[in-house]
């Protein structure tokens, strides 16, 4: 079981390995705090990494997210939010991808973001170990010690946001790595249609299949969009 420490003691750690790099600044807050990171500023959160205790799933982990007012307002603004987790045991962050992450503020009372202990077990030094979990998610787990390396590719990890204008009053905005809307695969959909077909007692199998085809090029992508996703097809 990963042992909790302190939100301050939290900061601290953060805090004494990107004091190192010249392009940090800590500019206020505690848990959560606001930065500066090579003249772009950041809003972070960190929480301790505990069991998310389903019996069947021994290895599933969680960080949650709480309901805060500041977040409200965090939400409301430009600045991004980064979500870490940290397992104190292997001295290990995990962070999940920080675009969709924000969308997630305060929409209950604690939102849980997943992560593995096999996998938190087995990250290395100076190495960014990336997974996607069945729910979508997309993670990056990595040793404290990198935690500027991380700050450094951090739009690499989870896609640089784009702005598609619309018209000239709005704008809408996307990740490269935006949701997928209807499957046009041939070879998948020959594949699905037998799961499909009198009934939906194969659905559960029909979205495992589909996500694990475009998980990686749709890591933003939830088990409900994936679900949404199968109600599109017409056999």
């Amino acid at each position: 079981m990963n042992r909790k420490i302190s939100g301050n003691k939290l900061l601290s750690l953060f805090m004494h390995e990107m004091n190192a790099s010249k392009d940090f600044s800590f500019i206020t807050g505690c848990q959560p705090f606001k930065i500066s990171f090579a003249e772009k500023e950041y809003f972070i959160y960190i929480k301790n990494i505990s069991s998310a205790y389903f019996k069947d799933r021994p290895d599933i982990n969680r960080a949650q997210l709480p309901l805060r007012e500041e977040f409200d307002f965090i939400k409301q603004s430009d600045i991004p939010f980064v979500f870490l987790g940290y397992d104190a045991e292997n001295d290990v962050y995990v962070c999940w991808n920080y675009y969709t992450t924000k969308q997630r503020l305060n929409v209950q009372d604690n939102v849980s973001f997943y992560s593995r202990q096999s996998w938190q077990n087995h990250v290395l030094e100076n190495v960014f170990l990336q997974k996607n979990l069945r729910n979508g998610d997309k993670v990056v787990l990595f040793k404290r010690k990198s935690v500027v390396k991380f700050f450094e590719q951090i739009d690499i990890f989870f896609g640089i946001p784009i702005i598609l204008s619309e018209n000239k009053n709005s704008a809408k905005m996307l990740t490269t790595n935006d949701k997928l809307y209807k499957i046009t695969d041939v070879e998948l959909l020959r594949k699905l249609t037998p799961l499909l077909v009198g009934g939906n007692l194969h659905t559960l199998e029909a979205i495992q299949l589909v996500q694990n085809f475009y998980q990686d090029k749709y890591p933003c992508m939830t088990y409900r969009d994936w679900s949404n996703l199968i109600k599109t097809i017409k056999l």
